[in-house]
């Protein structure tokens, strides 16, 4: 079978979904998707159509008119009946990239990489890998924002104990202040009263 059936074949795929595009813009994507077009395989056909599919539904897929698509049956019922998808660690990542995009979630590359480990090298069909991929990524997500969340509990209670602290420290200080004061006026008191009384002794033996 040559590289051009490989090419057909996903052309058609695309056209029966209502993508019409040219083979030379075909080539263009599946080359801008990291693949060689010298060495496409079985695996990478279902591959390369979902990543298409899902790069024309961000509207970022060139679109051109396409030629007449050709394709054997035979070559096509062989590929669908292969009982298993095999992906590389490159697909992988452009899956986990594309999948977290059109969730919202947006990860770096390290995290992209460190999801990719965790994800099989094949799969029964192309449907499964993203669904577990999508999955992976849900989890990824979930403890990324579980760790957050912790260090802002974390921050708030260290927040609350030292308002607390402080708090008491400047109640405790005013107490001792006030007590302090009290004994000084008391201190005066019991002076002026001793002063008020020789004095008044003082007067009365004139």
């Amino acid at each position: 079978m040559t590289k051009t059936d490989f090419i057909k074949r996903i052309q058609k795929r695309l056209s029966d979904k209502g993508i019409k595009i040219s083979r030379n813009d075909l080539k263009a994507e599946i080359s801008s998707l990291g693949f060689d077009l010298k060495a496409l395989s079985e695996e990478n056909v279902n591959t390369i159509t979902q990543l298409l599919l899902e790069k024309h539904q961000n509207t970022e897929l060139t679109i051109s008119e396409p030629e007449e698509i050709a394709v054997n049956p035979s070559e096509e019922h062989h590929a669908e009946a292969t009982n298993s998808t095999a992906i590389t660690n490159q697909q992988k990542e452009q899956l986990i990239s594309v999948q977290a995009q059109s969730m919202g979630i947006e990860l770096t590359l390290e995290e992209i990489t460190d999801i990719s480990q965790t994800v099989s090298d094949s799969f029964t069909d192309f449907v499964s890998a993203v669904e577990t991929i999508n999955s992976l990524i849900k989890d990824y997500a979930q403890n990324k924002f579980d760790s957050i969340e912790q260090q802002i509990d974390a921050s708030n209670n260290n927040l609350r104990d030292y308002i607390n602290k402080r708090t008491n420290s400047l109640q405790r200080k005013s107490v001792e202040g006030a007590m302090s004061t009290k004994e000084v006026l008391e201190q005066k008191s019991s002076t002026l009263k001793s002063f008020s009384k020789s004095l008044s002794a003082a007067f009365k033996a004139q």
